[in-house]
């Protein structure tokens, strides 16, 4: 047999082979001999990149938010090259909150005033003067400010405590800066190509892509439901599979990358990313009895007692439950002889 023959028949699936079962068994064995811990990302003070089995359980979970969510941005034209165009962009990206700004607030009660101290080295360190932030606060969120020096001075026009307190928080989680969402932006540098990008702690890809000098078409975070309102389904089909074959690299562990597609597929076959488990894949199945074999037994039978459900006996859990032969392997093929041509068998 030919090398080409021989290859292509090696990544030939048989009919009515379980590839569901060895695609979790080949993801789930090597599972448990995962690593539990995260790594830290270089010069993101707040990324603490969630890795080993966390980041397998929220990516098959389908877990709306990630633990860490990381953008990687990469540039167009010469700022893929130049250091200072690329910082300029990662300025406009990078998400600045009042609260890193302020140093020391003073609410007054008995005046209804809010007296804010900005610190002198974070605005120096943001490109930011007191003025630019004293007019951000005033358009954001409809306040009458006034600044003096480092100071902001906000009237609230009331002394209600509570309202007071509700301004201050107001203020403090406001976005004086950059794009909201997108986190903390840093310049990094490949050390194989020499090409400059930006990676953020954050995942507004949505508010990321709107920024010039980017390149759109390589813009990556790891956030696969932020991939799905922006690209679509099947971009989060593809970005879900690759965070899964991702974790395992770094984990120096092997698995064939068709079983993560499957696993990919199955979770967006719908259109929609739906996790593995009771709230998604497993809890939607038709076979009443695969549904209460994963859990919740009691609530699944007791509903499909209730609303007369049918269960056709179609799947393997279902017919293993019953001790039926399973429609997987040699067990779907069905035989079956006409009656005259049995009457022509002689017994011996």
């Amino acid at each position: 047999m030919a090398k080409s023959q021989q290859k292509a028949r090696d990544f030939t699936v048989q009919y009515s082979e379980p590839v569901g079962i060895l695609a979790a068994q080949s993801v789930g064995e090597p599972g448990t001999q995962m690593i539990l811990r995260s790594f830290h990302f270089a010069g993101i003070e707040s990324a603490i990149a969630t890795s080993g089995l966390p980041r397998i359980v929220e990516l098959v979970d389908a877990k709306k938010k990630p633990t860490t969510p990381l953008s990687t941005v990469y540039l167009e034209g010469a700022a893929s090259k130049d250091i200072e165009q690329a910082e300029k962009i990662a300025k406009k990206i990078n998400e600045v909150r009042m609260d890193s700004l302020i140093r020391r607030s003073v609410e007054n009660f008995s005046k209804g005033t809010i007296k804010i101290l900005l610190s002198k080295q974070e605005l120096e360190s943001e490109g930011l003067t007191p003025g630019q932030v004293s007019d951000k606060l005033a358009k954001l969120l409809k306040l009458d400010t006034s600044v003096e020096k480092n100071v902001i001075t906000v009237k609230v026009h009331t002394k209600n405590l509570k309202d007071i307190r509700l301004t201050m928080v107001k203020i403090s989680k406001a976005v004086i800066n950059g794009i909201e969402g997108a986190g903390k932006a840093v310049v990094q540098t490949n050390p194989k190509t020499g090409e400059i990008y930006i990676v953020s702690a954050g995942s507004n890809i949505e508010g990321i892509i709107t920024v010039s000098g980017i390149d759109k078409s390589r813009l990556y975070t790891n956030d696969v439901f932020a991939i799905n309102r922006l690209f679509g389904i099947e971009a989060a089909r593809n970005a879900l599979a690759r965070e899964l074959q991702a974790t395992l690299d770094e984990q120096k562990i092997s698995v064939d990358f068709r079983h993560l597609l499957l696993i990919a597929d199955a979770m967006t076959s719908t259109g929609t990313i739906k996790g593995v488990g009771r709230h998604g894949i497993s809890g939607e199945k038709n076979s009443v009895f695969a549904r209460a074999a994963y859990e919740e037994t009691v609530k699944h039978l007791i509903n499909a007692a209730s609303f007369g459900e049918t269960d056709h006996m179609r799947g393997v859990t279902e017919n293993i439950l019953v001790g039926k032969q399973i429609p997987i392997g040699t067990g779907s093929v069905k035989l079956a002889i006409k009656k005259e041509d049995m009457a022509k068998i002689k017994p011996k």
